[in-house]
């Protein structure tokens, strides 16, 4: 128990010490879970009805998903996209290939997006937020990255 206590006084200096997008990923749900709390709680007492607590639960999981990011190690992968590919129906962007550079040989990085409304275009400078434990897995000599953090598109200078 003190161990949680520990880590939540410690929180304020964890986020400052976080670059800009895992900063703003980490507001985001901590943001989302105060209010379905808020939420949960007011429908709850006016309605009286316990079914409401799933509301709750749910802005616990968005809380600790907030709090997870700002604990654990991440490796930051930068690159130029160089192919961005759509849906087929709605034509919003699927994936993007990004090229980097790994140990001086270049190489190319598939990432599934999962922030579709984001607009990316062949060019820009992407940087991905990844979980150090996260599996890259090669195919066609391709790297397909299964997950990330967060993906950000870094400011042209």
């Amino acid at each position: 128990m003190k161990t949680i206590i520990n880590a939540i006084k410690s929180l304020p200096q964890k986020l400052g010490s976080l670059p800009v997008p895992l900063r703003r990923q980490v507001v985001t749900h901590l943001g989302l879970a105060a209010v379905l709390l808020i939420f949960g709680l007011l429908s709850a007492a006016l309605w009286r009805d316990k079914s409401m607590l799933i509301i709750i639960a749910v802005a616990v999981f968005f809380a600790a998903l907030g709090v997870r990011i700002c604990y654990r190690d991440y490796i930051v992968i930068t690159g130029i996209c160089i192919e961005v590919e759509p849906t087929i129906i709605r034509k919003r962007n699927k994936a993007v290939t990004i090229t980097t550079m790994v140990d001086g040989k270049e190489m190319s990085l598939r990432i599934p997006l999962r922030q579709q409304f984001r607009k990316f275009a062949a060019g820009d400078t992407l940087e991905v937020y990844i979980d150090t434990e996260t599996r890259i897995n090669e195919w066609d000599g391709i790297f397909h990255l299964q997950t990330y953090i967060v993906i950000d598109k870094r400011a042209s200078t």
